[in-house]
This record gives structure tokens, sequence and C-alpha cells, in this order.
């Protein structure tokens, strides 16, 4: 519930900045004013309403359209926030660089501006930052709702035998399978990750957002994915909110092997790979007995030429790398997803996409996500499925 207040907090802030700019903008069109004002209330009130829905347990067959009005607005006035906001900031620069280049103009050399003109320059200025915020949206929605992007990872950990070399892990993760991900995307994910022909398939986490009994025929289609390896789970911080114990079990009937804080060790024609789970970083806030440990995950672990961990948050990586492992796959932060919120998954996370190397010891890969959480959104990111190679 924190999370909800916290959301709901920043978005009140959000909309009531977008409110005064409209105040601005029409002073004495009380009638337009009170409707847009209605709107953006509206918009604010129903922010809540799918995660308070899904928390519930009160999902029904019109949440698709709850979230759809609810994330599109969300995504499109917090993309109308930011340009309202450097649009200001642009005004203020620029009156200190005029105040600070003509500090002795006098008063009765300034021309007077027509109030007319300045209020009809104020409105084409904001109809085209409306203008500007609405074609980003339609890109963002183009972006985040196309086909996921095939990104091969070559990961250069040193003495690897020719065996592992060869070996096609392909990750996918952050799919949030809900009301506005539905099976159709389900679909060609799985299409398009059977084409890889993986050896080794991982999800790290986040794979819905709702219960099995709602969305158990959207996940359905990832029963046919296939690897001559096996395909792997961990769970996400997502998992928690929408019944994990529940989750675990359906997507085991799928065919999935749950890893949560243990490993298995795969032989591939002569060579051992280690590839171990953990649960999510903030699992034991939901369930203390799933508290992870990447010490735990590979205690007893028989020798190993590679060493992987599979992490939801990149977060893990402190204790992965103190425990000894060559990669962490992650996920979770989605790269920011849309400007400008990849700055602000920056702050809460030690890396926010690609491949990094931890403190000369660990390689780390973030992915920036399949799929989408929120508005469906994507500027700067797009959904990924990456293919790893081991050099």
């Amino acid at each position: 519930m924190s999370f909800i207040f916290m959301v709901m907090s920043v978005l009140a802030l959000v909309y009531a900045y977008i409110a005064k700019q409209v105040q601005q903008a029409l002073p004495s069109q009380h009638g337009v004013r009170k409707a847009v004002y209605f709107y953006l209330f509206i918009c604010w009130l129903s922010s809540s309403m799918p995660i308070v829905l899904r928390l519930t347990d009160l999902e029904s067959g019109w949440d698709y359209a709850l979230a759809w009005f609810t994330y599109l607005n969300m995504g499109f006035f917090s993309l109308v926030f930011i340009c309202l906001l450097l649009a200001d900031l642009l005004k203020l620069l620029l009156k200190a660089v005029r105040r600070g280049m003509l500090p002795k103009l006098p008063a009765s050399g300034l021309a007077v501006p027509n109030q007319e003109r300045r209020s009809l320059m104020i409105n084409s200025v904001n109809i085209g930052l409306l203008g500007v915020s609405g074609s980003l949206t339609g890109v963002g929605i183009s972006t985040a709702m196309g086909r996921a992007v095939v990104r091969e990872v070559n990961v250069p950990l040193g003495n690897v035998p020719q065996a592992l070399k060869d070996l096609r892990i392909v990750q996918f993760t952050d799919m949030h399978i809900g009301p506005m991900v539905k099976r159709e995307y389900v679909e060609n994910i799985v299409t398009q990750i059977n084409q890889l022909r993986p050896d080794i398939i991982v999800m790290t986490g986040d794979l819905v957002d709702g219960s099995v009994s709602h969305l158990k025929d959207d996940v359905a289609p990832l029963a046919k994915l296939t690897a001559r390896h096996g395909k792997y789970f961990i769970t996400g911080n997502h998992e928690y909110y929408s019944g994990v114990e529940d989750w675990i079990a359906e997507v085991e009937r799928l065919g999935f092997t749950v890893l949560l804080n243990e490993h298995r060790l795969i032989e591939h024609e002569g060579a051992r790979l280690l590839l171990a789970g953990v649960t999510d970083y903030r699992a034991f806030q939901h369930k203390p007995s799933h508290a992870t440990s990447p010490a735990q995950a590979i205690a007893g672990a028989a020798e190993s030429n590679v060493k992987i961990l599979l992490a939801h948050q990149p977060k893990s990586i402190f204790e992965a790398s103190k425990a000894g492992f060559d990669l962490q796959i992650s996920g979770h932060t989605h790269g920011g997803q849309y400007y400008p919120f990849n700055f602000i998954a920056k702050l809460a996370n030690p890396y926010i996409q690609g491949l990094h190397k931890h403190e000369n010891k660990t390689w780390i890969y973030v992915s920036p996500g399949t799929g989408y959480w929120g508005p469906p959104i994507r500027l700067g990111t797009e959904p990924e499925i990456t293919m790893f190679r081991l050099s």
C-alpha cells in the first residue's frame, strides 16, 4: 500500500502542475477549465485502481478497459508534464539571461507587450507541446507493443570451453502479462524464442500482473517453449503481488524449473555450467521463507566451468560477486522504459541496462525487458529477447 500511496502522491503533483498551466492558458474560459480539471481529477483517481483490483482479488473483465484508460492517460500526461516543465525552465533561463545582459536598460525603453498577442503566443506554444506529447505517445506505444528485438550479447568470461562457447542461452523477462499484455503478444514471443533454437531458456521474473485464475489462458503459450537443457524461472517482485505460490505451481506445470535460491548443474558436450537462481531481492517482505540468498543458491555446488546466477533485480550483484558467480542475468529496470524515468530508475539500481563488469569480478547483464509495465510506452528502449554467447 505504501507503493500505491507514493505513486498517487507523485501523480497528484503531476496533474496539479498541469492544472496550473491550464489555468494560466485559459484565464477567462471557466467552463472549459472546469471540464479539464474534472478530467484530470478522474485520471488521477483511476491511477491506483488496476493495482487495487489485483491486490484485492477483484479482477474482472472490464479491468482491461480500465487499465488502458488509466495507463494511456498516465503516459500521455507524464510526457505533457515533462514538456511543460522544460518549457518553464527555458523561460526562466531566458529571463535570467536577458536580465543579466541588460541590467541598466531603463524601464521606459522596454516595449510593452500586447496582452492579446502574448496570450496567442502562449496558447500556440501549449498546443505545440500537446502535439509533441501526443506524437511521442504514439511512437512510444508503437515501440512498446511492436516486435521484440533479438539482441546477441557476447560475455567475455575468459577461459571458457569450446562446448560452452557454442551454447545458446536465451533470456526473456518482465513480460507483465496482465490486463494489457495478452495472449497474442505471448504467442509472438514464444515463436521468436523457439526460432533461436535455444539450449537454455531463462525467464528472470515479473512474468505476470494478476492471478493464475485470471491469466491462465494468456500464459498458456509458454508451454510451447522448448530448449535442449530446459527452461528456468525465478520470481520477480510482481509475482509476490499476484500470488507467488500459485504462480510457482503454474509455471512448473508449463514446463519450467523454478530456482528458489538453488542451482542445477548442466552438462553440455563434456563441459559443465552451473545455473543458479534466487528469489526477488525484496521477497522477504512478502514471504520471509523466500529471503534471497546467492550464497545459498551456490552452496554445495560441484565443480563447473562457468557459474551463472539468475537474479531479477540488479541489486543482487553485490552478493553474487561475493559468492563467486561469473555472470548475473537480471531484468526489473525496464531500462527506465521511457524518458525521463531512466534517470529515476538509475537512482534506484546499480545498473539499469546492458553489460557491465562489477568490481572487476562478476559480469552482469540487465535486460530492458520483453514487455512493459504501466503506460504502454517505450522511448529510448525496446522490448528485448536476449541471446547470450560465452566467449
